[in-house]
């Protein structure tokens, strides 16, 4: 699936600009918000600190007063006065319910009450003794708050009226929805100013703040709480196990700040819609351009030059269109007379391979005809049918002719032949394909495949080999009498021989041996073509077989002073027809022992390779051109410049050896390392009921 281009530029313009608007407005409002956040947890902590400031000075105010009175009842010793001066500082203050004094019992000696006020708070015995220890404690009782003050003999007890008591200091309120919470260090809620005391008391027990209560650590607060979000701060008064809690639901506190952050919000969104109303504006004036030079390079590529791009606006694109329809009138011209040439030149071409003899198809890389004469027609078996631009394996007929033109492409630089049988003859050809290449350069643009008529060469090779066998067979007898006769004289049966005359018939002996040995090689050829040879399959030690060919062949190496080298484990063992074996090895030793310099060296090495028996015959000579390779196997052929001797078909025996064991024999080219021939066959050869050579398969 395709992405338009008109997306594209719209999703990337509105990335480069909404993207950075976006966080700044984000990155803005949070930076608001953070910057509220600090003045308000200031502000908290101010509250509680100086709720402590006030009732610590409000404490050291009634500590004044117990000072006083200790003073007063130090100095008087008349009970009377005692009650006069714990009256009148009673009524001199309006918070003040009671004054007593306490013995080191704790027992009241001597007390005052405020008019209207029906009793006096309990003794806190706990609070008096904390006193007796710090000088001064508060503890609260319902509606009273109780200050003990130790002076040394007794201890000062005052009662005071915890709502004027709160009310006389400045509680500044903070918000809406903010709250002051004074607590002990258990928890217990004191004083607080707004409702629902169990909820605030559940609070402080089940949240952070009963962490700093008990420890009695001032911080800031920030907590979550039943789904509200609290801020706040907290402050102890350590002499007084109290804490002052100051306390403030975050919507209240950021109610600012999120009307900041709706105004911002709105903004952007504003912004953000114009940014897109001016993305896809801009990506229409770019995008509608580039797609019609799109569009027109389609055409282009088509080979439709006729196309032309119109732009109207006044910048580099209408440089570009410009440019680019002069390139298509150009285009236009060019193409005019490109196939004007192409067409002349078709016609040059179709006109040579019509008038030669071979039949010549010309492909592309997918195989498709692109020309063909009509000798290539006939072989392909398609008279009559347009095969131009047609795939080429689809249009050959002949079965015979498709497999031997794949060989052909698997095989390049290698020919092969077939034969082909027409109403009344068959003829024989040989397909033959090169690379076709661009001028000057090294790439390949299609395949020419080339049939060559053979018939003509086919009649002469069979005369010839016709001629030889006749000849052969003819000559086998007499050269057989001569070399008889030549024995026959050597034993002196027919009289005594002088030495020049037993010298001479020496030499007629092995004429008429070696000229015995070429013909009874042409004879064997001959059979084994037309597969009446003979092969007897056994088993036997392959070290064995080899040594003894080396024995045989050492008389001649020793002229040389060649040395043989046996490759191979000792006890291998497979199954062939032994005398043929040994003829395939005598003639690669001998072959190797003519083209092996003074004191070379002959290595002949055996393996088993697989399921296959592999062996071969190495020597220390000049090796075969690379041109030779593939020649050196065919009857009568040799290397030229070679002066060693021979018929020329001892390597074309062995061929047809290797061949007649489900083989193959090669030669490898190796430079300045002499000569190397490889023959390979199946392991586990044996002969059928109807004589034919077959492998097990494991």
């Amino acid at each position: 699936m395709k992405f338009k281009l008109f997306y594209k530029f719209l999703i990337l313009i509105m990335l480069f600009s909404l993207i950075p608007m976006v966080w700044l407005g984000i990155n803005l409002i949070n930076r608001a918000e953070f910057s509220i956040k600090t003045p308000i947890s200031e502000l908290h902590i101010n509250r509680v600190e100086n709720i402590k400031n006030n009732i610590v000075v409000k404490t050291l105010n009634y500590e004044k007063i117990s000072n006083i009175m200790d003073s007063y009842f130090s100095s008087t010793g008349e009970w009377g006065d005692r009650e006069k001066i714990i009256s009148s500082v009673i009524n001199s203050d309006s918070e003040i319910l009671s004054i007593s004094l306490l013995n080191s019992d704790f027992v009241e000696v001597i007390k005052g009450l405020k008019a209207n006020t029906k009793d006096m708070a309990p003794i806190n015995r706990e609070a008096i003794a904390i006193s007796k220890k710090n000088s001064k404690y508060f503890y609260f009782v319902k509606d009273k708050m109780v200050f003990i003050f130790f002076k040394g003999r007794y201890f000062i007890k005052i009662d005071v009226d915890k709502n004027k008591f709160f009310k006389g200091i400045e509680i500044e309120s903070i918000g809406e929805k903010s709250s002051l919470i004074l607590s002990d260090y258990k928890g217990n809620i004191i004083y607080l100013t707004s409702s629902n005391s169990f909820d605030w008391w559940f609070l402080i027990k089940n949240s952070q703040i009963a962490n700093y209560i008990s420890n009695k650590i001032d911080a800031t607060l920030e907590f979550s709480f039943k789904g509200k979000k609290y801020l706040g701060a907290v402050s102890n008064i350590e002499d007084f196990d109290l804490s002052i809690i100051s306390l403030q639901e975050e919507s209240d506190a950021y109610k600012y700040a999120m009307s900041i952050k709706k105004e911002a919000f709105a903004v952007v969104m504003i912004f953000s819609i114009g940014v897109i109303f001016l993305s896809y504006f801009l990506s229409k004036n770019l995008s509608n351009p580039i797609i019609k030079f799109m569009e027109a390079s389609k055409k282009i590529a088509e080979k439709d030059f006729s196309v032309r791009v119109s732009v109207s606006t006044r910048d580099e694109l209408k440089d570009l269109a410009d440019s680019f329809n002069l390139m298509a009138q150009e285009l236009d011209k060019y193409s005019k007379m490109q196939i004007e040439k192409i067409l002349r030149e078709r016609q040059n071409t179709q006109a040579v391979m019509y008038s030669t003899q071979e039949g010549i198809i010309m492909v592309d890389l997918s195989y498709n005809i692109q020309l063909i004469n009509r000798q290539a027609i006939s072989i392909m078996g398609c008279e009559g049918v347009s095969v131009e631009g047609l795939n080429l394996f689809k249009s050959i007929k002949n079965d015979i002719v498709i497999d031997a033109v794949k060989k052909a492409i698997d095989n390049k630089n290698k020919q092969f032949e077939f034969d082909i049988d027409f109403k009344n003859y068959k003829r024989f050809y040989r397909v033959y394909i090169n690379d076709i290449k661009m001028k000057d350069k090294d790439e390949i643009i299609g395949y020419l495949i080339t049939f060559y008529d053979i018939t003509f060469d086919k009649e002469l090779e069979k005369i010839k080999e016709d001629f030889l066998h006749s000849i052969t067979h003819d000559l086998r007898n007499p050269v057989s009498a001569i070399k008889g006769f030549a024995e026959f004289l050597l034993k002196e049966i027919a009289g005594p021989i002088n030495q020049n005359q037993k010298n001479m018939i020496v030499s007629i002996d092995r004429a008429a041996f070696r000229l015995l040995g070429m013909v009874n090689n042409i004879l064997d050829i001959a059979k084994m073509e037309s597969g009446k040879m003979e092969i007897n399959i056994t088993e036997f030690n392959v070290y064995e077989l080899v040594a003894k060919c080396v024995d045989l062949m050492s008389p001649l190496a020793q002229k040389k002073d060649i040395k043989f080298v046996i490759d191979g484990d000792k006890n291998i063992k497979i199954n062939a027809d032994t005398d043929l074996i040994e003829r395939l090895y005598i003639n690669l030793i001998g072959n190797a022992i003519k083209f092996t310099p003074q004191e070379g060296r002959i290595t002949i090495g055996f393996v088993i390779n697989g399921t296959n028996f592999r062996s071969w015959v190495e020597d220390t000579g000049e090796g075969i051109p690379p041109e030779y390779i593939d020649k050196v196997f065919e009857k009568f052929e040799q290397v030229k410049g070679q002066k060693a001797g021979g018929t020329g078909l001892g390597l074309t025996i062995s061929k047809h050896i290797s061949e007649a064991h489900l083989g193959k024999i090669w030669a490898e080219y190796r430079p300045n390392m002499g000569a190397k021939f490889v023959f390979e066959f199946p392991l586990g050869l044996y002969k059928d009921e109807f004589g034919k050579i077959l492998h097990k398969q494991n």
